[in-house]
């Protein structure tokens, strides 16, 4: 079996430790998420996993977060099997494997240029599944995006590691481009911010939270999209936890605010 070694900085390091995280949940007994895909990918890659292992204790909040995501994109493509998905910081996520888009959607897996060579090398992605090397940021990608489709767009892990600006700039971008559609998200609370400044991980790599959530301003700055779902994911995670030792810290976590809101997920419609 060919291995890929990754050495990738900044946020499209983090890709590993979501990606180790799938990979634990699929491997445990009671997995919710049970990404299969996740193990296959992890044997292919050269990288020191065992420095990943202390952020197992969030392992189901992170498969929470993608799971739902998943229902809500399979929700999306039942209703529009014509429609489109633009899978934004893809990562090495196998969403598209996941949910299997019917063929007469259209599929867009977009992130930086390393990450998608790297994706396609270690992913067998159905030929319907197109994928775009290019910053969510940069404005040219959108180019290759249909405008006459029903599109749900879907960024997981992403904004919180973009500026205010961009975050702002890229949905002023959804709203102009597309005609109707869904955008969900997850977004954290300002504290994890300021804490991800000092995350020895985050250190190592060069990286870091720039923006946090505010419901209120976002609403203010679109004020055409209309909130579907605003949902806590340590609520979530403590009601799926498999590891029964761990659910009394994830029921406190969901009972104190500043943790509830720590990472939220969020879905708007548009255009309807």
């Amino acid at each position: 079996m060919t291995t890929e070694k990754v050495d990738l900085r900044g946020a499209a390091a983090t890709l590993l430790m979501t990606l180790y995280m799938r990979a634990f949940d699929a491997r445990s007994r009671r997995p919710i998420l049970g990404d299969r895909y996740a193990q296959e990918v992890l044997d292919r890659v050269e990288y020191d996993f065992a420095t990943l292992h202390r952020f197992t204790g969030d392992a189901s909040a992170i498969v929470c977060r993608a799971k739902r995501l998943d229902e809500w994109t399979t929700e999306f493509l039942v209703a529009e099997p014509h429609g489109q998905v633009l899978h934004l910081g893809c990562g090495l996520d196998s969403r598209p494997l996941r949910v299997r888009p019917p063929r007469t959607c259209r599929w867009i897996d977009v992130d930086q240029p390393e990450v998608i060579d790297l994706r396609r090398r270690l992913y067998d992605l159905p030929d319907h599944v197109e994928t775009v090397p290019a910053s969510v940021t940069d404005e040219g990608w959108w180019d290759q995006v249909s405008t006459d489709r029903p599109t749900l767009v879907v960024a997981e892990g992403l904004l919180m590691y973009l500026p205010d600006d961009d975050v702002r700039a890229l949905v002023d971008r959804v709203r102009q481009t597309l005609p109707r559609g869904l955008l969900a998200f997850d977004a954290v609370a300002p504290w994890t911010v300021t804490v991800s400044k000092w995350t020895p991980e985050f250190r190592a790599v060069g990286t870091r939270f720039h923006s946090a959530w505010d419901r209120g301003t976002f609403e203010s700055r679109h004020p055409s999209l209309h909130r579907l779902d605003d949902v806590s994911v340590y609520d979530m995670a403590a009601l799926a936890e498999p590891r029964l030792w761990l659910r009394p810290a994830l029921y406190v976590a969901g009972v104190l605010p500043p943790m509830r809101d720590s990472m939220r997920l969020h879905r708007y419609r548009f255009g309807y």
